[in-house]
């Protein structure tokens, strides 16, 4: 028996020497993992680069926060303070679209009171042409489509005389963003103040210097002359000095501005007073006609607009040194 036994054994372990050893399970496995395709081992991978490590994991929540930041944060070109004054902060493309949008509102205005005022050109035209025709003559028309140039610049005047109050109020509209809140009512006020003495200038020139000029230049006509004097040289000659006047009736508003900025002062204003009649005197010359008369009805509100200009400048200082103390004392 042990005979026997012993030789089993040794034929189980010549038996287990010529067949293959089988692998383990895990080795199976893993050979078959591998022999799986490359697209799935690929996506395996790719998905573990998507999954964060633990270092990584801890960056997220700051990097987070970092782009919260970033998406927070404003362009450069956005005014920061505008908020603060209770204004839209804007882009310079912001600004650019808005100025463009409201020239064209004040463009379409101006081309339909232009179509409005042509259907009553016939009574504007006899407005202005009064004080020529006081005087018993009469305006020549010498081109063909003359009458209608003359109505058509008749219309675009009284147009942009009526649409002058509209386009200062979109450009207050458009810079009041750019004015400190407590500039804002001073800003105002000039607007007004400004657009009151343009009206007044063109008012002056049509009431006052006119009636007395037209008479004066016709004098100097000699009865062996034959007065051809064309209705678009006279009416020329009205928009030049209404124009001229009401850009001088803005002397007081000018020197206010510049008296609060700080360029202007009132003992400058009186020191150079002298060189200012002079330069005052030039000017009447250069805009109405050759004669002393028509010189002299307007160099001489001028030069009372100057003293005018003169006293609201002293204003201007008084109250600059009294909100100078205001504050000290606060």
């Amino acid at each position: 028996m042990k005979k026997e036994s012993s030789k089993t054994i040794q034929t189980k372990k010549q038996s287990e020497k010529k067949s293959p050893q089988k692998l383990p399970a895990k080795k199976n496995s893993s050979l078959k993992k591998a022999r799986q395709s490359p697209d799935t081992t690929t996506k395996k991978n790719e998905n573990k680069a998507l999954i964060p490590s633990s270092d990584a994991a801890d960056k997220l929540p700051e990097q987070a926060g970092s782009s919260k930041e970033i998406a927070t944060k404003q362009p450069d070109d956005i005014d920061s303070d505008a908020l603060h004054r209770g204004d839209i902060p804007m882009t310079v493309v912001d600004h650019l679209d808005e100025f463009r949008s409201r020239i064209i509102i004040v463009l379409v205005t101006i081309i339909l009171l232009t179509i409005g005022a042509f259907f009553v050109s016939d009574y504007l035209l006899q407005f202005i042409m009064q004080p020529f025709l006081d005087s018993g003559q009469k305006l020549n028309i010498f081109t063909l489509a003359g009458g209608f140039l003359l109505r058509l610049k008749v219309s675009v005047v009284a147009a942009l005389l009526i649409g002058l109050p509209l386009l200062g109020f979109h450009l207050w509209r458009y810079i009041v963003p750019a004015i400190s809140v407590g500039d804002r009512v001073f800003a105002r006020l000039s607007l007004i103040a400004a657009a009151l003495l343009f009206y007044t200038g063109v008012v002056f020139v049509f009431y006052i210097i006119l009636p007395m000029a037209i008479p004066m230049l016709l004098s100097f006509i000699g009865s062996d002359m034959l007065s051809t004097i064309g209705a678009d040289d006279y009416l020329s000659f009205i928009l030049i000095l209404g124009t001229a006047m009401g850009l001088l009736f803005e002397l007081p508003i000018i020197i206010m501005i510049l008296t609060r900025i700080g360029i202007l002062t009132p003992y400058f204003l009186i020191q150079k007073r002298k060189y200012a009649i002079v330069i005052i005197w030039v000017i009447a010359a250069l805009i109405t006609p050759q004669d002393i008369l028509s010189q002299v009805m307007v160099a001489i509100p001028m030069m009372m607009l100057y003293e005018i200009s003169i006293v609201i400048s002293k204003m201007m200082v008084i109250r600059k040194k009294r909100n100078e103390l205001r504050k000290q004392g606060a």
